[in-house]
């Protein structure tokens, strides 16, 4: 077995991981069976390696047993060692986030920063083909999508996996054959964590039903690798044709994403890079049928339901701060760019018919003016009519999405809206046969 499983080994390295020429290759080294074996593989295939250990300090006297072990381990190897000790628990607390969570986390951050500052070339982890199968199972309980049950990638960058040929059973044989002693990480038994249910309960079930379960397993992740390819081909195509970006804003048309046969799975690859879980897809399709104005919330993003395309914006607090402009200003810059010019009217003045640009009775301004976002009950007298019309009745007749509402700013003067930005002056405030001074404000598009 053992020279069979060395020649899988090192067709994984080359094929799988793509290292063909012989490197310098940081080993995370935990003490147990499969990071043992991976460093044994690694330095007798000729590979210069080096070993990192984390003591996340969550098994008491365990942790620190398990840091004696690979340090005496890699001295019998004479083989460098660097270790760092973490507070977990404490930094899952502080960043609300679980314990595995923030172990992988400092775990992978600690390795990437180390790897750089020695110059190493890969960095190798001892996952299996089991483990691989365990993730699948995950992610198919969570609904993360096609991408989740790929399982574990052989490699993503420097970071390279070559033992995800082997199940945990070839793996302890390897060792067992070499002599290798090892730890075992009692928690691994403990069926309150989810992965170690499918990994005692649930995975033993299947093996009972197909002997060859690990093989299938590993066929079938191979068959869902090339159809998350083709996917991620589709899905890439569709947002370089339909999508756009502006700023930090993303449009998808809604009429190109109904008409899409894959709508669901286009969906979800697209929305799962701002935070949204497969659970939403669904809705968030069924409410492209609707009336306008649904909105969805991630952790980080807001997705809304425009007459015509989903707007998704990150989420913001609202800001509520009132902006001064006194009667000296030429230009300000926050929160908007705008330009202020006083002047005499002439008899050739010719008022502005651009959005960019109102001219405004000067003597009806009463320095120092406000900008401010819309608030219930706003209304105003748009140019044009004679009576009081609500902010949100003329937002309605603009066409204006939800997200275009709350960044449009109000120009107000005492309590007066003199100009909803953009949009249309106040009918109070507009250029007469008696207007003798004129404000002109410009909507400036570069500082």
């Amino acid at each position: 077995m053992s020279k069979q499983f060395i020649y899988h080994f090192r067709d994984a390295l080359q094929l799988q991981c793509r290292i063909t020429e012989k490197s310098r290759i940081m080993v995370a080294l935990s003490g147990g069976a499969d990071s043992v074996a991976l460093l044994h593989l690694l330095k007798n295939a000729g590979h210069t390696c080096i070993a990192a250990h984390c003591n996340f300090n969550l098994r008491d006297a365990e942790s620190n047993e398990d840091e004696a072990f690979v340090t005496a381990l890699c001295q019998q190897l004479n083989i460098k060692l660097h270790t760092i000790s973490f507070q977990t628990r404490e930094v899952a607390q502080q960043r609300k986030i679980s314990i595995e969570m923030a172990a992988r986390d400092l775990r992978y951050q600690w390795f990437e920063e180390l790897s750089n500052q020695l110059n190493i070339q890969y960095i190798a982890t001892g996952h299996h083909g089991d483990d691989a199968i365990e993730t699948f199972f995950l992610n198919l309980t969570r609904g993360t999508g096609l991408k989740g049950l790929t399982g574990i990638a052989w490699r993503k960058g420097k970071l390279i996996r070559p033992l995800l040929y082997a199940s945990a059973e070839e793996i302890k044989q390897y060792c067992r054959a070499n002599n290798l002693n090892y730890r075992t990480d009692s928690t691994n038994s403990d069926t309150t964590i989810l992965r170690n249910k499918i990994r005692h309960q649930i995975m033993p079930l299947f093996k009972e039903m197909n002997p060859s379960f690990f093989v299938t397993m590993q066929k079938n992740i191979s068959y869902l690798e090339e159809a998350c390819e083709l996917m991620t081909i589709e899905s890439k195509k569709f947002q370089n044709e339909s999508i756009a970006k502006e700023e930090d804003t993303v449009i998808i048309p809604i009429q190109l994403l109904k008409q899409h046969p894959q709508k669901q799975t286009i969906a979800f690859d697209i929305l799962k890079d701002y935070g949204f879980s497969g659970a939403q897809i669904s809705p968030i399709i069924k409410s492209m049928e609707t009336i306008p104005g649904k909105q969805f919330l991630s952790a980080s993003h807001r997705l809304v339901v425009d007459r015509y395309n989903l707007i998704i914006t990150p989420i913001r607090p609202k800001d509520e701060t009132h902006y001064v402009i006194n009667s000296d200003d030429q230009t300000i810059s926050n929160p908007i760019h705008l330009s202020l010019t006083k002047f005499q009217k002439t008899n050739e003045f010719k008022f502005s018919k651009r959005p960019d640009v109102v001219h405004l009775d000067a003597d009806l301004i009463d320095f120092p003016l406000y900008l401010r976002h819309a608030e219930s009950g706003d209304r105003f007298i748009p140019l044009g009519m004679k009576n009081f019309k609500k902010l949100s009745d003329f937002f309605v007749d603009e066409k204006c999405s939800l997200i275009e509402k709350e960044n449009c700013w109000l120009l107000i003067n005492g309590e007066d809206i003199v100009w909803v930005v953009g949009r249309r002056i106040d009918n109070r405030y507009k250029i007469t046969p008696k207007t003798k001074t004129i404000i002109e404000i410009k909507i400036k598009t570069e500082l």
